[in-house]
């Protein structure tokens, strides 16, 4: 794009800078290393421990969408994302707005269905009614705004293709408010996916180390937080810029850091059984043992779950009707052999589901 009449002229190094390369490797990488934790996940829940649960297709899915953002700021960079606005044709800006339209779908959608995978795993390891509620409600209301921020970004310029040809006429929301608002929204769902162990850990019975531990494990999503935090500021940047391709750059990879980190938090704490398989001197456990094994035993009575980080192997035990915790391990721990319980952490214990 040359430069109108009358303005200044640009050096030939100022019109090749281009960022595109280092926005590549974040975009590129962070996916990666998200499919192969997600295919580890996987493995691990259909072959390993042969029960997957809703949590599981929700992160599958995640994935899915996750890729197909990756692929949207691929055509970004291709586009011209990286450079400055005055080196690139106008067929070049349509284009890449066309690309950032697509990866706002993504990105939302597979944020979404990530966090929703996490307050499942939530879900299925809390015993207090209440803090169950506040996780169905969670679900809920993330979904709905989803929904809502779906048709937002679909319709937020009337026409829609005035969202990537202003010339086109037409009119279209404040496009950096709503932006603010979906991110502000995001922040708060992540600091209550941080926060939430904290309360449903609290009643229940184990030493305060293996508490403490199993709180970081479920409290990783706090990173996915931080880099929600640093792509606010980066849409600020976007706001208050006049060569929107060059300064956009952060947003892009910010979201792919914190899309694939959420699904990488989310996956980690799963991959126990197939730890305690590769590794079986450093991940020995009961839990290791049945879930290798595949092995539910059947007995009268009610449910109870292994944990696998905060994922739950359901099985079967005669248990007697209580609703307290503590009560419901003394009846696993007699039921086991003194073999078994030697040396085992609070993660291989067991919790009764209401």
């Amino acid at each position: 794009m040359s430069a109108p009449p009358g303005s200044p002229q640009l050096s030939e190094g100022y019109l090749a800078e281009n960022k595109g390369s280092g926005i590549l490797v974040l975009v590129i990488m962070f996916p990666v290393f998200a499919i192969l934790i997600v295919g580890l996940r996987l493995h691990t829940r259909f072959s390993i421990v042969k029960i997957p649960s809703h949590e599981d297709y929700a992160i599958a899915l995640a994935m899915l969408f996750s890729i197909g953002c990756m692929v949207c700021q691929i055509m970004q960079v291709h586009s011209g994302v990286g450079r400055h606005i005055q080196a690139l044709a106008v067929t070049q800006i349509i284009s890449s707005f066309k690309a950032l339209w697509a990866s706002i779908h993504c990105y939302n959608i597979a944020l979404t269905l990530t966090k929703i995978s996490i307050a499942l795993q939530y879900l299925r390891l809390a015993t207090d009614k209440p803090i169950r509620l506040i996780c169905r409600a969670f679900i809920w209301f993330t979904a709905a705004f989803c929904i809502l921020a779906f048709f937002v970004g679909t319709f937020q310029c009337v026409p829609v293709s005035k969202f990537w040809n202003m010339q086109i006429s037409g009119k279209c929301i404040n496009k950096t408010a709503w932006y603010y608002v979906t991110a502000a929204v995001s922040i708060v769902q992540d600091i209550m996916l941080v926060v939430l162990p904290f309360f449903i850990l609290r009643r229940l019975a184990m030493p305060t180390r293996e508490k403490v531990s199993l709180m970081v494990i479920l409290g990783l999503g706090g990173i996915a937080a931080i880099a929600s935090v640093c792509r606010l500021y980066a849409l600020y940047l976007i706001s208050v810029s006049s060569d929107i391709t060059w300064d956009s750059p952060a947003s892009v990879y910010w979201s792919a850091i914190e899309l694939n980190i959420g699904i990488l938090c989310a996956s980690l704490p799963t991959l126990r059984p197939f730890l305690a398989r590769v590794w079986p001197n450093a991940f020995s456990s009961s839990i290791g043992s049945q879930g290798a094994g595949g092995s539910s035993g059947n007995k009268s009575g009610g449910q109870y779950y292994n944990m696998e980080g905060s994922i739950m192997v359901r099985k079967t035990i005669a248990l007697q009707s209580t609703r307290n915790v503590a009560d419901v391990d003394r009846v696993i721990a007699h039921q086991k052999a003194p073999s078994e319980r030697a040396g085992e952490s609070w993660a291989d214990r067991t919790v009764l589901e209401h």
